[in-house]
């Protein structure tokens, strides 16, 4: 069933080579991935700008501890030579004029900055010249992460970046954000009402765990958003709605990593382990390293639930929550379902971008094609 679901995948994107303008394919990719060791090694030339209608940069982040200017620098910690990186990715739209580019602003120093005025006046400052210098459309700023609560600071923050933005004469710049579809504690209809998008991961940590007379452990793949519990991921889209943000801003982002468990014994587990070595950083298997693990020994397949969104793999004492082609094709089936504006895939970098397992960028392929349906019909 999993191949006959590609072969149509496949055969909707064959048909569609002119996507919709309106329908947002987003691609991120992590700097860093450049500085892998031999074929895992991510170029720019890598990304397929056929396939993404925006492409983010992951990441920008800031330096307060640097001398050269007050308050602070923006600089790529991840890179020895960012200018030179931030030039070719400037240059895509060479390739693809159409494409847009975003900058990820990814630093734990973002409540800090916006807490104080002068210093969100500065950041603007300085998004705006390098925004311009490398012809970039946008901005994203990463609040998947606890320390940032739902402050008064961090909204002044967007709204203070989004007018910045129009008084330099960039009113098309975009102001987006990439945030857990749990995150606590928010005024969803103000957070939406202030940016153009809002990222919305939808994933969440599953632990595996036996259930009564189980030989097969698996793991909660529900969420739990505010006072709400056991929603869904369609109940957790419905929530954000309901809220206030309307449908027509939220792109939902599916995550292609897996989180290895060692089960020592039943009801027990650690947390994830470090089991590949694509990211390096961090206990996460890219799936391109983890569907090679797949195929060179026996592994027990199944589902934390009914929905076909949360899949999941069992060797000996070994267990795997992962996303599978299936499993993101039905993301996008609901992102398409609920009128959303687009889908998000995080990120190139771990889908099987050299073709280990099949043709090449095999989850990026299946959530696009899945998403588009209503362009082809």
């Amino acid at each position: 069933m999993c191949w006959a679901f590609t072969g149509f995948i496949l055969t909707v994107l064959a048909a569609s080579k002119v996507f919709v303008e309106a329908e947002r394919v987003v691609c991120s990719f992590t700097s860093g991935a450049v500085y892998r060791r031999g074929e895992y090694a991510f170029q720019m030339t890598d990304i397929p700008v056929s396939l993404c209608t925006h492409v983010v940069y992951d990441r920008l982040a800031i330096d307060l501890y640097s001398k050269d200017t007050p308050y602070f620098t923006l600089t790529n910690p991840d890179a020895d030579e960012p200018f030179d990186e931030f030039e070719k990715f400037s240059a895509l739209k060479r390739t693809n004029p159409q494409l847009k580019l975003i900058i990820c602003l990814r630093s734990i120093f973002i409540a800090q900055v916006a807490s104080e005025p002068d210093q969100r006046r500065a950041l603007i400052e300085r998004l705006v010249q390098f925004m311009s210098t490398y012809n970039l459309d946008g901005v994203e700023l990463f609040w998947a992460d606890e320390r940032f609560k739902s402050e008064e600071s961090l909204y002044l923050l967007l709204e203070e970046v989004k007018s910045g933005f129009r008084a330099a004469n960039y009113p098309t710049w975009e102001v987006t954000i990439l945030i857990d579809i749990d995150h606590r504690g928010l005024d969803h209809a103000r957070l939406c009402r202030l940016l153009d998008y809002v990222h919305i991961a939808g994933a969440g940590e599953r632990k595996p765990k036996y259930g009564n007379n189980s030989t097969m452990p698996s793991a909660n793949a529900l969420f739990d958003v505010d006072d709400q519990t056991n929603m869904t991921l369609n109940d957790a889209l419905q929530y954000w709605i309901d809220k206030g943000c309307p449908a027509d801003k939220i792109v939902l982002g599916v995550v292609f990593i897996a989180q290895v468990f060692q089960l020592k014994k039943p009801n027990t587990v650690k947390t994830p382990m470090t089991y590949c070595t694509v990211p390096e950083d961090g206990p996460f298997c890219a799936y391109i390293e983890m569907c090679q693990k797949f195929n060179e020994s026996d592994w027990t397949m199944g589902w934390d639930d009914t929905a076909g969104l949360a899949p999941h793999a069992f060797q000996t004492d070994y267990w795997a929550a992962y996303e599978n082609e299936a499993s993101v094709g039905r993301k996008g089936e609901i992102a398409r379902e609920k009128g959303l504006a687009g889908v998000y895939a995080v990120a190139l970098d771990l889908d099987d971008y050299r073709g280990k397992c099949g043709p090449a960028y095999p989850l990026l392929k299946s959530l696009c094609g899945s998403y588009r349906q209503k362009a082809n019909n």
